[in-house]
């Protein structure tokens, strides 16, 4: 949509991705989800000191992991009933001429694609798995 002169443009998820903005919720589980996956994987190696904090990080990790997951479902759900609703599949194979909102959509899951939250995520979970499984290798075989 475009604004009229008195309105501040202001989208969320569009593929002007330099007059948009993204709601601070995206951000918050963003975060959410940096904090479960650093604390599943400290559980492993606060086991070997303190199993009170071992605990405490399972229930953070899968805590956070299912509040990350709810809300990513809810948001690609809606995007899911959109695809349906607007047969853009259908559309883009058989070449049909878009609509304004087809466009929209489009462009809402190109730049889910190229989401910079998403490699992040992915970073902390590739490198703090790294990171636990070597400790965990380290204390389990050759800590003496």
């Amino acid at each position: 949509m475009k604004p009229n002169n008195n309105e501040k443009f202001i989208c969320y998820d569009c593929f002007r991705l330099k007059a948009c903005k993204e709601p601070i919720t995206s951000w918050v589980f963003f975060f959410v989800a940096l904090i479960a996956v650093i604390a599943v994987r400290a559980v492993n190696v606060a086991l070997n000191f303190n199993l009170l904090l071992a605990k405490i990080f399972w229930y953070v990790g899968v805590g956070g992991f299912f509040v990350y997951f709810m809300y990513k479902f809810r948001y690609d759900s809606i995007l899911h009933r959109e695809l349906g609703r607007t047969k853009l599949v259908d559309k883009l194979l058989s070449k049909d001429k878009l609509s304004e909102h087809d466009y929209n959509v489009l462009g809402t899951i190109l730049c889910k694609l190229s989401s910079k939250k998403d490699k992040i995520n992915y970073f902390f979970i590739f490198f703090f798995s790294g990171l636990a499984l070597g400790l965990a290798v380290y204390t389990d075989f050759f800590r003496g």
